[in-house]
């Protein structure tokens, strides 16, 4: 008899435990489809938030002034090497212009890996704000001031690009200038060869 008991103890210790196991999958299970929907929600607020503030205008802008500073840059590298190596000719110029194809590919891939504003913006806007604090924003950018304030940060984007693009030329300073030794050592070191 005693056997009988515990095996039928033990059999409603398994029950309970599948019933509170099942129970705890279906709260946690609704806990996560729950805050599913409130960061879907709080995604939309966000996106919607970003509209009103412009951000693609200003990602357009900044993409625009980038791309004409890395090809100022560019034509500055190109003149230069030109200028140092008028006589430079057939393999040795083919060296050097695949010397700067090759950092000028690197240049753009390092931008390529920077973090787009509306993304940065979108993660900044959701570590920050609870959904409340984001239709208060939302009800701000769709008021005249809201708009007058998403208007001011296109000059504040062209500011900030002429800055950051400062900043990253400088930091590839060296690295041009470890280019232009390379392609003298190039250079002079084809030439001798063709002597």
């Amino acid at each position: 008899m005693r056997d009988q008991e515990k095996r039928q103890q033990g059999c409603f210790a398994r029950v309970a435990l599948l019933g509170c196991f099942w129970s705890m999958t279906v709260v946690v299970g609704g806990s996560v489809a729950d805050a599913a929907k409130i960061e879907n929600s709080k995604s939309i607020k966000i996106e919607k938030l970003l509209a009103l503030i412009r951000v693609s205008e200003l990602e357009s802008e900044y993409e625009t002034l980038t791309q004409k500073y890395v090809t100022e840059y560019e034509q500055q590298i190109r003149k230069s090497i030109a200028a140092s190596y008028p006589n430079v000719s057939g393999e040795t110029k083919k060296e050097i212009e695949r010397l700067l194809d090759a950092f000028l590919k690197d240049i753009r891939q390092s931008m390529g890996k920077v973090e787009t504003l509306h993304d940065h913006l979108k993660q900044a806007y959701s570590r920050n704000f609870g959904e409340e604090e984001l239709d208060r924003l939302i009800a701000h950018y769709s008021s005249p001031v809201g708009e007058k304030d998403a208007g001011m940060k296109k000059s504040a984007a062209i500011e900030y690009n002429t800055m950051w693009t400062a900043q990253f030329m400088n930091q590839y300073k060296a690295r041009v200038e470890k280019l232009l030794q390379v392609v003298a050592l190039v250079a002079r070191g084809k030439a001798k060869q063709g002597a």
